[in-house]
Order: C-alpha cells, then sequence, then structure tokens
C-alpha cells in the first residue's frame, strides 16, 4: 500500500500543477474568480465558526489581545536570568588577588517555602451513625 501511495501522491501534484499552469495561461480570470470565491468560502466558514465559539464559550468574537506580548516575554526571561556583574573597581584601589575558596560560595535557600493549599474539603455530617458493615 505504501509503495502505491509513493507514486500517487506525487502524480496528483504534477497534475494540480500542471491543471493550474493551464487555467493561468488560458483564463486567467477564470483563475482569480476561482480562487477568490475560495478565499471568500474559508472566510465564511471561519466567521461562522468563531461566531459559534464565541456564543457557546463566551468570549468575544475577536478577541484582543490580553497580557504580555512575546517581545515582552523574552525580555522578562532575558533579564530574570541575567546575572549581575559585580562594579568594576575604581582606578586608584588596586585590588588583592581572591583566593578559589573565598569566591565560591554557597546559594541560600529560603527556609521558608510555602505549601500549595490542598484541595480537600471537609463534609460535615453525622458522625454517630454507625455503618452499615455489610459494605465493608
Amino acid at each position: 500500500m505504501r509503495s502505491i501511495m509513493k507514486y500517487i501522491i506525487p502524480a496528483v501534484m504534477i497534475f494540480a500543477i500542471i491543471g493550474l499552469g493551464y487555467e493561468l495561461l488560458f483564463n486567467p480570470l477564470g483563475f482569480l474568480t476561482r480562487i477568490l470565491m475560495m478565499v471568500g468560502f474559508i472566510a465564511v466558514i471561519f466567521l461562522i465558526y468563531r461566531w459559534f465559539m464565541s456564543r457557546r464559550y463566551g468570549t468575544p468574537l475577536f478577541p484582543s489581545q490580553s497580557g504580555p506580548s512575546r517581545a515582552q516575554l523574552k525580555k522578562a526571561k532575558r533579564t530574570s536570568t541575567q546575572r549581575q556583574s559585580p562594579p568594576p573597581p575604581s582606578a586608584g584601589f588596586k585590588s588583592k588577588k581572591v583566593t578559589s575558596v573565598q569566591t565560591k560560595k554557597k546559594p541560600i535557600r529560603s527556609t521558608t517555602k510555602r505549601r500549595e493549599a490542598h484541595h480537600l474539603k471537609v463534609i460535615e455530617g453525622k458522625k454517630q451513625k454507625k455503618k452499615s458493615r455489610a459494605f465493608f
């Protein structure tokens, strides 16, 4: 089956290209009207789909962009991951050679991490009522 499809798909594509070329050369006005009708038909289907989805989910037909743009997200990511470099030493100040032990510092971990609240709910009810043992 796959070996047959190797030959059928390129053949159909070649015939489509030949047909479009023939239509474009010998009937350009018909070609343009056919293309415009296809674009219009697709636009109408898209608008109907958007209208149906906006009615179903209560969203606007053409929503405006909310939230940050891609450029703003990239800039925020770049600045949040960028480490601040230490200030350059002044010209009159000669710095001593720093050993490797002093440069290595352990990162400070925050000990007060908050956990998210659980989504369990206590249901009030009759606690005194004995349950039937037949169901266990």
